[in-house]
């Protein structure tokens, strides 16, 4: 799967060069170069997993077997959602009258962005243990953002 800038004027890059790039030189965000299809089957089976096996489904569709193996995505997405709060990683609250509460604050910082970076940081730690190397990453947050 290789991913290419909204822009048009960058060439193509494998799910690493991505992620390590954030934005693509043309100043343009990275997307797949191909939407994977979906049959009715697929999406059926899909709607019964768990969300942590979901987001293995999904990363799979989009991140290659050579540039991680199957076996490391999984434990990856472990590692990734080892630390929230819920067993559910993203519970839904039935309330009353068709009234649910779908609950994204169960990670570390308590919203819902974690659900995306607790996976981010994985897959740069593993790219940057391949290479030998390290970085440290600061984070801000927007206080109209919750932080």
């Amino acid at each position: 799967m290789e991913y290419v800038s909204t822009r048009g004027g960058a060439g193509a890059v494998d799910f690493e060069g991505a992620l390590f790039s954030g934005y693509a030189p043309d100043g343009g965000l990275f997307m797949p170069q191909r939407i994977p299809s979906l049959d009715r089957d697929t999406l059926r089976r899909w709607s019964r997993l768990p969300y942590r096996e979901l987001v293995k489904e999904l990363c799979s569709l989009f991140i290659t077997a050579e540039l991680v193996p199957p076996s490391t995505l999984h434990d990856l997405i472990d590692r990734a959602f080892s630390r929230f709060r819920h067993k559910d990683i993203v519970h839904l609250s039935r309330l009353k009258d068709g009234l649910n509460v779908l609950e994204l604050w169960h990670g570390v910082t308590y919203a819902f962005k974690d659900l995306s970076l607790s996976c981010t940081g994985q897959f740069l730690q593993y790219f940057l243990e391949k290479k030998k190397q390290h970085v440290t990453i600061l984070v801000g947050e927007y206080a109209s953002l919750g932080g």
